[in-house]
């Protein structure tokens, strides 16, 4: 080993990563493909949050691929998690879900990477690669649509709770019932969702809610 060094060595080494996902399919698919690399190593997979946490202990990988949606945890808890046990832990969401929020929440919780599910190989690598070296990576199209949420005003909590219920296709009176509140105080707060969400009625504010990650219909 003498005159080798360690920057030499760590660029010949594969990345070693663990795959989350709950469906077989699409861990058999990405281990495919980050072995066609050449660059990586998938040295554990896991299908649900605690056992992430656990072959997470185990293997201690450079980088984790987690799926936002696990049968036990959701994606943001895990990866709190994760930085809980190793606050260096570097983890890539993989989702399908692609609205701003969902990027942001993610990214609050620890993640330092972002990618949708239909991602292509090559990106895939080049993010695997940069968060391993400590970047942060979040595809380019999600990233617009994080900087325009950024210069939004924030919805409190109350008008996340209103939002809710109109997503789900609640009356003012149902919300106030609901809620414990008037409708009058209601019907303030569905105006100020409307304004700060800038649309005009509220069936556009329940899909803008849910196109951009705001609230999950489950």
């Amino acid at each position: 080993m003498r005159g080798t060094s360690f920057k030499a060595m760590n660029e010949t080494r594969p990345i070693r990563v663990l795959l989350v996902d709950d469906h077989l399919l699409v861990r058999v698919g990405l281990a495919g493909v980050l072995a066609r690399t050449g660059r990586c190593e998938v040295v554990a997979e896991a299908a649900t949050g605690a056992e992430a946490v656990q072959q997470f202990l185990t293997h201690r990988p450079d980088v984790t691929l987690l799926d936002r949606r696990l049968p036990d945890f959701p994606g943001e808890k895990v990866v709190a998690r994760l930085r809980e046990v190793d606050p260096e832990a570097r983890v890539i969401m993989l989702s399908i879900d692609e609205g701003e929020d969902d990027v942001h929440h993610a990214l609050q919780a620890g993640a330092r990477g972002y990618l949708a599910k239909s991602v292509s190989g090559a990106e895939l690598l080049a993010a695997i690669e940069a968060v391993s070296a400590g970047k942060v990576y979040v595809a380019e199209n999600l990233r617009r649509r994080l900087d325009r949420r950024q210069r939004r005003p924030n919805l409190t909590r109350r008008e996340l709770e209103v939002l809710q219920h109109i997503v789900e296709g609640h009356s003012n009176k149902e919300i106030a019932s609901a809620l414990g509140l008037s409708e009058v105080t209601v019907k303030v707060h569905v105006g100020r969702v409307l304004q700060k969400l800038e649309v005009d009625d509220r069936t556009q504010a329940a899909t803008t809610a849910i196109a951009r990650g705001i609230v999950h219909l489950e």
